[in-house]
């Protein structure tokens, strides 16, 4: 099974990061591909471009075999809606159905995303929601339990899976740079110096 968890990564942090191994770890995906995005969704803060993105989630998975840092969006230098990504996927990989990593936000908003619900056609989700949070319903997906995963062949299928995920946040780590403010569990050691020193820089300006 293979994952899929695109984002602007404006910084990468923490939370990505844990996102990235509940996947492999609670459903046993057998890939995650992280793909940078130039959104078409938000607008990214100008701090770091997309190459410096990419950069930085290779350092943070160098070491994680399951892990495909893809420049796939990055490389085509527009904003690149998800259903690109995805029916992409399908004409390269026919027959297999991916697992789209969303966080609870994300999917509480994708009826809104571009072209939905064609999305449907093309995908599983796997829903990750801090533990105690609440998961909004979409309609059209059906449920399915983490012991099932395996069976879901075909697409239109949803995860939801309570995970413990780092409170964090990238607007927050944003904002703790321009105040000058530790970094410390919110970005991964590899990338924390070379984040703080960029952010900090940029938005100084």
């Amino acid at each position: 099974m293979i994952g899929i968890f695109g984002g602007s990564f404006d910084p990468p942090h923490c939370g990505h990061q844990a996102l990235v191994y509940a996947g492999i770890e609670r459903m046993g995906l057998d890939e995650v591909w992280v793909i940078p995005a130039m959104p078409v969704h938000r607008v990214l803060s100008g701090c770091a471009d997309s190459g410096q993105r990419l950069h930085w989630l290779a350092m943070i998975f160098a070491d994680e075999p399951k892990v495909r840092v893809l420049d796939r969006e990055v490389q085509k230098g527009r904003p690149t809606a998800s259903i690109e990504t995805l029916r992409e996927f399908a004409d390269e990989r026919p027959g297999e159905i991916p697992w789209l990593m969303l966080g609870a936000d994300a999917w509480a908003g994708l009826p809104d995303w571009r072209e939905y619900p064609a999305h449907l056609h093309l995908c599983n989700v796997a829903v990750f929601a801090r533990q105690g949070s609440s998961v909004a319903d979409v309609e059209g997906w059906q449920t399915v339990d983490v012991n099932d995963t395996t069976a879901c062949d075909t697409p239109g299928h949803v995860l939801r899976l309570d995970v413990r995920l780092p409170d964090v946040s990238a607007t927050g780590i944003r904002d703790a740079c321009s105040r000058g403010q530790s970094l410390d569990g919110m970005i991964p050691d590899v990338i924390r110096a070379e984040v703080k020193a960029l952010y900090a820089e940029k938005q100084q300006k």
